[in-house]
């Protein structure tokens, strides 16, 4: 406690007693609260953050933060389906699998998560694994044209030309992609 007689003194004790001493512990606090609001990163933020480095090409950078992402909210569905995507646009179709196989697991009606898995599966020939995850997108979703053009190109493949004709068939049907053009090389 201050007793000080002259106002002066008393003004001085004021700014300088433990009352200002106080406030300046509480506007500390304030500030670094703010800074940790600030730059603290959200599951979302890192989400959106690779969102945007997929659709510019920065598959690494993308695979990256997804991780972060995962981190945050490990059963963000969508976060291992991309993260599986951007691999795959960099060739680790292992990786995508894996990734594949988390985001089905907390999904497993997600049409797309089977047939990037099968695309996938068809890059490192895992042959029966593509016709197996198309089968299953075309079950959850029969209008899925690319579904049939990897179904057809693994059964091809396997040496079912019938089989994998009669799907790349479905396929131009449903206009897919690249569907005359796949059949004109494997199907005369």
């Amino acid at each position: 406690m201050y007793f000080k007689t002259s106002t002066m003194q008393n003004h001085k004790t004021l700014i300088n007693g433990p009352i200002n001493y106080t406030l300046s512990k509480l506007i500390i606090v304030i500030l670094l609260l703010n800074t940790f609001t600030v730059y603290t990163q959200t599951g979302e933020t890192y989400f959106n953050l690779a969102a945007a480095q997929s659709d510019s090409g920065k598959f690494e950078s993308a695979i990256k933060n997804y991780t972060k992402c995962i981190e945050i909210e490990p059963n963000l569905m969508e976060a291992y389906h991309n993260r599986a995507l951007a691999k795959s646009n960099l060739k680790d179709y292992k990786g995508a699998i894996l990734d594949h196989d988390k985001s089905i697991a907390l999904d497993s009606g997600n049409a797309d998560a089977y047939y990037n898995r099968g695309r996938a599966k068809l890059f490192i020939r895992d042959l029966e694994g593509c016709i197996l995850d198309n089968t299953k997108t075309l079950a959850l979703n029969p209008n899925f044209g690319l579904a049939y053009i990897n179904r057809g190109l693994a059964n091809v493949y396997l040496g079912n030309k019938d089989a994998g004709c009669s799907d790349l068939i479905k396929a131009k049907k449903l206009n897919a992609a690249y569907a005359q053009d796949i059949m004109n090389a494997y199907c005369k």
